[in-house]
């Protein structure tokens, strides 16, 4: 079993939240410490997020982390703990909601379109977009 850091390199499906993980500087927070649960959206979902939006992003450091730590839980909840779970509390400091419906578990609306890839340091399930925390949303809006 490898780190979640390694899981997504291995994977190579998600070189753009790597790429982000590498700006911010959160490498070693994927890599060591934890136990955690990463939402986390594929390439693919990156091209929801519009080019201006995500240099936005990349461009201003502590909102670049407060958007990757809103993508991170504390401790680890598999798929079947998703179920009986209604919110729960990310390291950028708001609450993610957890929804089950007819296409599967929501985040924040958004589904998870792989689940339970287990880590030495967590889980990781990924997701369908890049999720904003509330005052990120605002900023966007």
């Amino acid at each position: 079993m490898k780190s979640i850091l390694e899981t997504l390199r291995e994977s190579g499906s998600f070189t753009i939240f790597l790429d982000l993980v590498r700006t911010a500087g959160l490498e070693g927070r994927l890599s060591t410490e934890g136990p955690y649960t990463l939402f986390v959206p594929n390439d693919d979902a990156f091209g929801m997020v519009s080019r201006s939006e995500l240099d936005a992003i990349r461009g201003d450091a502590d909102r670049l982390i407060d958007v990757l730590n809103y993508h991170i839980v504390p401790g680890v909840h598999s798929m079947i703990d998703l179920l009986g779970i209604r919110t729960l509390r990310s390291l950028e400091g708001d609450d993610l909601t957890v929804e089950i419906a007819p296409e599967g578990v929501l985040v924040n609306n958004v589904p998870v379109v792989e689940s339970d890839a287990w880590c030495t340091n967590g889980i990781c399930h990924a997701i369908y977009t890049l999720l904003l925390p509330p005052v990120a949303r605002t900023v966007a809006a």
